[in-house]
């Protein structure tokens, strides 16, 4: 993330709200860019947001929908929102909504992985991706497949949101490096397919475990490449 910190290295922020927060995964990186500012996170999820409030005491965390942001207009000097836009029901109403609480002049940060321009590694680890938000999907929790680099731009160009820079970020690391994590995924696999079992897809995705298992060993497992998007506020904006 280091072009994203450097972006930032002369401008103050004092305070910032990380949107779907989930258990504060983008956390580190805002107070690495924004050292001494004050975060708040939000996110819908109980669970995730107090493993949230373990890994990060000294953080602000509320249960909250993005589409429905209970801060004034205006209120923050920076808003991110990090691997979540896939998740969003109502993407148009949450982007309205993360414009409206950033000042003028201030700045969104997106954070999204793509789904295009990936090495073979990182398509096993969208096809775990798309394996993980189908299964949601099928239990009623809204969970997008993920969406390609020109779709995440044109989204934001539709919501008038002008985009001062962005870069793709691709973590080098392969998963399947660590001592156990591929049998730590396969397992999860089997675990969320479970949760449909008696349901006719059940029959349908059980060899894409073993499938998975075999790309993994093969081709390796990296984490898709991210997208990330600096977009500043217009500063006066006439009326309408």
């Amino acid at each position: 993330m280091e072009p994203l910190i450097n972006y930032f290295i002369d401008i103050k922020a004092k305070n910032i709200l990380d949107v779907g927060t989930g258990e504060g995964g983008f956390i580190p990186v805002l107070l690495k860019t924004f050292p001494g500012a004050i975060i708040t996170g939000i996110d819908p999820n109980t669970d995730s947001l107090k493993a949230a409030k373990q890994k990060f005491p000294g953080i602000r965390f509320l249960e909250m929908e993005a589409e429905k942001l209970q801060f004034d207009d205006g209120q923050f000097d920076v808003v991110s929102i990090s691997m979540a836009l896939h998740h969003l029901p109502k993407i148009k109403k949450a982007l309205k909504e993360i414009k409206r609480v950033v000042k003028p002049g201030g700045f969104i940060i997106i954070n999204e992985p793509i789904s295009d321009n990936l090495n073979p590694a990182q398509e096993v680890h969208k096809m775990y991706h798309h394996f993980r938000s189908r299964i949601d999907r099928i239990l009623g929790t809204y969970h997008r497949q993920t969406f390609t680099c020109n779709a995440i731009l044109q989204m934001l160009k539709t919501a008038e949101l002008p985009v001062q820079f962005y870069f793709e970020h691709r973590n080098k690391s392969h998963l399947t490096e660590r001592n156990g994590e591929l049998e730590v995924r396969v397992e999860k696999m089997k675990e969320m397919l479970e949760s449909i079992r008696e349901l006719p897809e059940y029959s349908q995705m059980l060899p894409q475990i073993e499938e998975f298992r075999e790309k993994a060993l093969k081709k390796g497992f990296q984490q898709a490449t991210n997208l990330v998007i600096v977009i500043r506020k217009i500063m006066h904006q006439g009326k309408k």
